[in-house]
């Protein structure tokens, strides 16, 4: 069944088929929007000569009406005489204070709260001007001295009148509009899954984009305080598990998940439910794509894949709050800066108001665009943006790049990363991953760098593929430069699985299969993986930058490994596709250098909590850190060479633990051509 397919909503059925119940209330309806939505009376309306004069005539029946109200008719003698003598000096201090306290600045059609807020607060003004002078000058001697009596019931008219005159107006434009909607058909009847407080805005956001024409139907949430409750003006109309039946009997057209930190297996049960109640699905974002806590029907999407993996968000908020420190007033190196994560952390850091971010990436064009982003990130923020294009197995061109910007945090994100497509490059990614960490590590020690975080894989961990073996050397040159600095500055890295939406990662190229009609490949029936989205995997370096001191591993609770299957049969799910019948799945087999399933940790590390939910740290093995360079030296000479054979035997012989799937040493490959194996 097709969740996220454009339809008919089922209410337009029912609207047409009441049309001649409606006609009179239908012809009315568009009269008013005739009226009410023409231009020259929005524009007549919304001027501010026409505003002004709506108030003066509003204070002025209230001003009268308030001494008729305090002598019980026409007040006799003096105060007949005060209030007339009083009147035009009421009505244009009232206009003046409402100007020069932005009254008619305000758009009437969106009145809220804090306009009648306002509003109050310059009609207070003038009571309370008219109540200083009552006070102060005997009555019998001035016309402004005004019974007490008078003065609060003026407020209170002048109050409650200038306001009706705005919320009548805003009532009739939405009128006009909601006519307009129903004159369309456009009705779609919505069901809300949370009312917490994503699920009010949320409602409150339908509430005022009338032209949108949804109608909220209720709500549904699992807390049994909140059950048969109104809420906005809407019901809870019972817990999530009477999806189906409420569907039916509210005919229900979509449902809006409303919980921005919702678990993933209650999304997916949502889900569920929703396929059997045969009605479209949408979600509100997670709290880190929401950052200022506002949800809109434009934020409103469908559920995505990343909706269902196997794990919860991290509360992205409150990690940017506790690295501030580390961070603000500094100049931030992030090399590898124009891919998906070198982008997220660039975007990221940008919110924790750094000096300078230096964008360091060999590819101009990724360069290009990801700077574009940042400065639109960064708005009208005093922050240095510094695109610098330059490779980093280039130690000249680096050491310019570190002499100009002097960076204080280096954040290293810059690596091959491709698998299969480093088994057949293998020199290539000693130079780039390898080469150009140690190089990398050279400038930052010249340059003094405070700190500096790299980002590695789980593929790291008793590597069987030499772009996993590259990442393994690459962390012990961050550990054994920790331990060369002896603590005077702060070195760590982080390692975590595949990131969901990444350049050349596993999702996009599902989407892209089943765009195409399949067949989606996978690998094998049993291969399963981590995930992460891209946000979580910035905030891990950044925290990393924060946290770290002598070469630590951080980790992020992964949750459980989902079977790449799984994630296949998912993915066609929600294109509203059938496994087998619209898309099919092809197990294509093992590639080179790929494990059936993925691991965090090498045995011998551990892993221990930090301050930070969901973060754990391993702190560094034990490692003969003198011979390292020796063994960096022999892979380097032996990428220069192109001898792959003397490649794979020094990360044999390194105690890394690798074990390579493909390899075989020279010998045993010529005697197995020879006998034809």
């Amino acid at each position: 069944m097709n969740l996220s397919k454009q339809f008919v909503p089922r209410s337009t059925e029912s609207v047409f088929a009441s049309e001649p119940k409606l006609e009179f209330h239908q012809r009315m309806a568009m009269l008013l929007q005739k009226i009410v939505l023409r231009p020259w009376v929005q524009n007549y309306m919304l001027s501010r000569s026409t505003q002004m004069a709506i108030d003066a005539l509003i204070v002025m029946v209230s001003f009268v009406l308030a001494h008729v109200l305090r002598f019980d008719g026409w007040p006799p003698g003096i105060d007949g005489q005060r209030m007339i003598f009083a009147l035009p000096y009421v009505v244009v201090l009232h206009l003046i204070v409402n100007s020069l306290m932005g009254l008619y600045r305000r758009v009437w059609r969106y009145v809220s709260i804090p306009d009648a807020i306002h509003l109050a607060g310059a009609v207070g003004v003038i009571s309370f001007l008219l109540l200083t002078l009552r006070l102060l000058i005997p009555e019998s001697r001035s016309l402004w001295a005004f019974p007490i009596g008078t003065i609060v019931i003026d407020f209170l008219l002048a109050t409650f009148g200038l306001l009706g005159a705005r919320l009548l107006w805003r009532m009739a434009c939405e009128n006009a509009a909601r006519a307009k909607t129903q004159a369309n058909g456009l009705k779609v009847r919505t069901l809300l899954i949370g009312a917490g407080d994503a699920g009010i805005m949320t409602a409150r956001e339908i509430s005022r984009r009338r032209d949108l024409g949804f109608q909220v139907c209720g709500f549904l949430d699992d807390d049994p305080s909140k059950l048969s409750t109104v809420i906005q003006g809407v019901s809870v109309l019972g817990t999530t598990s009477a999806l189906p039946q409420v569907v039916r009997q509210h005919n229900v057209d979509q449902v809006i998940i409303t919980m921005a930190n919702a678990r993933r297996k209650t999304v997916r049960r949502v889900l569920d439910l929703c396929e059997e109640a045969e009605v479209q699905v949408k979600i509100i974002p997670g709290l880190y794509e929401i950052l200022g806590n506002q949800v809109t029907v434009s934020n409103v999407r469908p559920v995505e894949i990343e909706d269902l993996l196997g794990r919860d968000t991290i509360d992205v908020e409150a990690w940017l709050e506790a690295s501030q420190g580390s961070y603000t007033g500094k100049r931030v190196l992030i090399t590898g800066a124009g891919g998906s994560i070198g982008r997220e952390l660039c975007r990221q850091i940008a919110t924790l108001n750094p000096a300078a971010i230096i964008l360091l990436d060999k590819d101009e064009n990724s360069v290009f665009e990801a700077e574009r982003e940042v400065r639109a990130a960064c708005h009208n923020k005093k922050i240095e943006i510094v695109p610098a294009i330059c490779d980093l197995r280039l130690m000249t061109r680096m050491r310019q790049v570190f002499a100009r910007h002097c960076p204080q945090v280096v954040l290293h994100a810059a690596a091959h990363k491709h698998v299969p497509l480093m088994e057949s490059n293998v020199a290539e990614a000693i130079f780039n991953n390898v080469v150009g960490t140690r190089q990398l590590l050279a400038c930052a020690a010249e340059a003094g760098v405070e700190r500096c975080v790299m980002v590695s894989t789980d593929k790291a961990v008793n590597p069987t593929n030499i772009m996993g073996a590259t990442k393994r050397v690459s962390e012990l040159m961050f550990q054994s430069e920790a331990v060369r600095l002896n603590g005077g500055k702060h070195y760590s890295c982080v390692r975590f699985g595949n990131v969901l939406g990444s350049r050349g990662s596993v999702v996009p190229i599902f989407r892209e299969q089943i765009k195409n009609g399949g067949p989606i490949t996978v690998t094998h029936p049993d291969v399963e993986r981590y995930f992460m989205t891209i946000p979580e995997a910035a905030q891990l370096i950044i925290q990393a930058g924060a946290l770290g001191q002598r070469g630590e591993i951080f980790l992020l609770d992964m949750g459980e490994s989902v079977k790449m299957v799984e994630l296949a049969k998912d993915m066609i799910r929600l294109s509203g596709l059938t496994v087998g019948e619209d898309v099919d799945i092809e197990f294509t087999g093992l590639r080179p250098g790929e494990k059936m399933k993925e691991e965090l940790l090498i045995a011998e590390e551990g892993a221990e909590t930090t301050r930070y939910e969901k973060i754990f740290v391993a702190p560094p093995l034990q490692y003969d850190f003198a011979r390292l360079n020796n063994w960096v030296a022999r892979l380097t000479a032996a990428a220069e060479a192109g001898d792959e054979d003397a490649i794979y035997e020094t990360f044999s012989a390194m105690g890394i633990g690798f074990r390579p799937t493909q390899w075989k040493p020279k010998e045993i490959a010529e005697k197995a051509a020879a006998s034809g194996q």
